[in-house]
């Protein structure tokens, strides 16, 4: 029943993406609006969104709950980093295509599709247990990740301290104060963060339509060396997570287990290619890595979920 919703979750997303897609084809936009939906989604709405998410009542469960993802999202990041290190040092690619088909291994795309596609399914529940998968996440970005990008920078730039503390991850620090506090969020406040935090969804996907309107289709699916990435992002690691989950002899909520794997199994991270834009590091290749992963996600999400259940 599960693998239904996400399927059908999945489709009426790909739906809003085409939608997108043909518009900015038509050319009837510009690519200055999908600069702008980005800045609000990552800035506004998905801040918004998280701090709702956690404006819940604190319970023994709650606190598992999150103590649980966070020791675990961080024990998966280090891994994916080892494992993707050590399956690199086999498949030969150069510099500075190796260290985005790191980068893209290591980090899950959490804002742009696992935030609504959780919400979508789990609703605010799922969310939650979403923004401390995200909160970690941020943390191994602006270190690993933008490391791991900016050592073939031709472009000068640095990282700043204010880097760790984006939107996102404030927002998830309020909405801890908030949950351990017990503190009430006044009706009204709610109501303008849960409307503005409501639009995280559609933003997404028109900024992923707007992006693959950007690009030569073809373009995505004749580069051979994203196929090995998508294999890896949306098949290889969630295997072996489930198998991982499966052996060990720890106790873990059967929904943060879920939740993590649907997460994980989330296309190659959207700061794949933003960093390699930033940095001129061969953005075109940090784009398809992300395109590619996402169009065929649609394909993957529903079996990788099909076989987690089954198991």
């Amino acid at each position: 029943m599960e693998t239904l919703i996400l399927f059908k979750n999945l489709i009426v997303f790909l739906i809003i993406i085409m939608i997108a897609f043909f518009v900015r084809k038509s050319h009837k936009v510009s690519n200055k609006l999908q600069k702008d939906m980005s800045y609000l989604l990552i800035n506004v709405t998905t801040p918004c969104i998280i701090v709702t998410s956690m404006a819940v009542e604190f319970t023994e469960d709650k606190f598992i709950q999150a103590r649980d993802t966070f020791l675990i999202a961080n024990v998966i990041f280090i891994f994916s980093y080892f494992l993707i290190y050590f399956i690199m040092k086999f498949y030969k690619v150069e510099e500075p295509n190796k260290s985005q088909m790191m980068v893209g291994g290591i980090f899950t795309n959490l804002g742009f599709l696992g935030f609504p596609l959780i919400l979508a399914m789990f609703g605010k529940d799922g969310l939650y247990i979403a923004s401390i998968v995200n909160m970690v996440s941020n943390y191994f970005t602006y270190t690993i990740g933008i490391g791991l990008i900016k050592k073939n920078s031709t472009r000068e730039g640095k990282l700043r301290f204010r880097d760790f503390f984006n939107n996102a991850n404030i927002a998830t620090i309020i909405g801890l104060i908030i949950l351990f506090s017990g503190f009430k969020i006044p009706d009204f406040i709610y109501s303008v963060l849960e409307i503005v935090g409501n639009g995280t969804g559609l933003f997404s996907m028109i900024i992923i339509g707007l992006m693959l309107g950007e690009m030569d289709i073809k373009d995505i699916f004749v580069e051979k060396r994203a196929y090995a990435m998508s294999f890896y992002r949306l098949i290889l690691l969630p295997v072996i997570l489930i198998a991982l989950f499966c052996v060990v002899p720890i106790k873990i909520d059967p929904f943060v287990e879920k939740i993590i794997i649907i997460l994980f199994s989330m296309p190659v991270a959207s700061i794949t290619g933003i960093f390699s834009v930033q940095y001129d590091v061969d953005p075109a290749f940090g784009t398809k890595l992300v395109m590619q992963s996402t169009v065929l996600c649609v394909i993957t999400l529903p079996i990788i979920l099909y076989l987690y259940n089954f198991l």
